[in-house]
């Protein structure tokens, strides 16, 4: 899956500069195809490489590791071949690449690579089955040979609990991105109820300069609300003990008058822009990645479009924040997505595989063509649930 594009794409302000000089980065990548197509399994890519190099030294030694092999394929579950992974990013003007083979039971290779004049490893790691053991090498990231060689860990992660200065460093790149996706699909993080609004509220309540940006994008996008302000509220719990927590009152101004609800009673769009704001706003301020499953959970298009945008201007993305988004809001495909930073998927129906195109890759599709929504829907592109 590609995030870049070359001088072709123009220099419009959806793109971000990059340390290759011949290539931009998509700001925002759309993902978009019918019910089942493998949308979610594009993204959990992603979140899992953000998993395994920050959390997996967390797990037990005799734990497997969560991935699965394709299981529509006689045996896969036993044979279960090593996946390989590869990742490009940009962390502080420099480019790195991360390369990952494992299997349920081990790390079979891993290693990170530096682009200087030309890419050079930084670590590199091998497993030997006559030895039982890691042939490792490094260079460049200081002292390293003491870092534990676990089978079912990241190097990187196993090195931060040994606070490393170097894998602190680079866990850094990874610790700013938002997923709500994991091995088994789609976590419910930003999804308009209850416990989340409040979770979003204690965040508010510690980052108040998140707040006033989230009441004004709340206010922009046409509510009805003029403030949201974060009140305690006590109650009496099953065990009889007081307890208080924050709730957010919307404000709402009638014909001269303040009126104030509880958030929880207005729509379900407004509750879910305040709690996707919760994880937006630190992304875009951070610089860092959002990797996001059904985008657009309880918003109306143009909210959707409006947030989307949010990623295109440098007043709400100094630091080049990307969203990597699955979206069924199509509208995008107007005139907000242009045709580098849009991917279809569709499932084949005779092996259940699913294939995934970047609509540059077509041919004969227009650079910044409007009619790109229309095409779609006439099947030109492919995509689309076959009713």
């Amino acid at each position: 899956m590609e995030f870049t594009s070359g001088p072709k794409a123009g220099d419009r302000k959806i793109f971000l500069s990059s340390v290759l000089s011949d290539v931009s980065i998509n700001s925002v990548t759309g993902v978009f195809g019918a019910n089942a197509s493998g949308k979610t399994n594009l993204l959990k890519a992603i979140a899992f490489l953000r998993y395994f190099i920050l959390d997996s030294a967390s797990e037990k030694p005799d734990s497997k590791i969560p991935v699965e092999p394709f299981h529509f394929t006689e045996g896969a579950a036993e044979r279960h071949k090593p996946i390989f992974f590869q990742l490009e990013f940009e962390y502080e003007e420099k480019l790195y690449r991360y390369e990952l083979e494992i299997s349920h039971q081990r790390v079979q290779f891993e290693a990170l690579f530096r682009k200087d004049q030309r890419f050079r490893y930084l670590f590199e790691r091998s497993w030997k089955p006559a030895k039982g053991d890691y042939e490792f090498k490094h260079q460049d990231i200081g002292p390293s040979k003491q870092v534990a060689q676990r089978e079912n860990a990241s190097f990187i992660a196993s090195a931060v609990l040994q606070e490393h200065e170097f894998a602190k460093y680079i866990s850094g790149y990874f610790k700013k991105c938002y997923v709500n996706v994991h091995l088994y699909g789609r976590m419910p993080t930003h999804d308009p109820e209850s416990t989340n609004i409040i979770k979003a509220t204690n965040y508010f309540s510690k980052h108040e300069n998140y707040l006033n940006t989230a009441i004004r994008h709340i206010a922009f996008a046409d509510t009805g609300i003029s403030d949201i302000e974060l009140e305690p509220f006590k109650f009496i719990d099953e065990e009889g003990k007081e307890q208080s927590l924050l709730l957010p009152m919307a404000k709402h101004q009638v014909e001269g008058h303040d009126y104030k609800r509880p958030l929880m009673t207005e729509s379900r769009g407004t509750q879910a822009l305040f709690v996707l704001l919760r994880y937006i706003l630190p992304v875009l301020e951070t610089g860092g990645v959002a990797v996001i499953d059904e985008f657009e959970t309880g918003l109306h298009s143009h909210v959707v479009k409006y947030v989307v945008e949010l990623f295109y201007s440098k007043k709400t993305n100094p630091k080049g924040a990307q969203l990597i988004a699955n979206f069924h809001t199509d509208y995008l495909l107007q005139s907000t997505l242009e045709k580098y930073q849009i991917v279809f998927t569709e499932k084949d129906p005779d092996t259940q595989s699913t294939e995934a195109w970047r609509l540059d890759k077509v041919k004969g599709v227009a650079r910044n063509a409007n009619n790109h929504y229309a095409k779609y829907h006439a099947g030109a592109y492919g995509g689309i649930p076959n009713l």
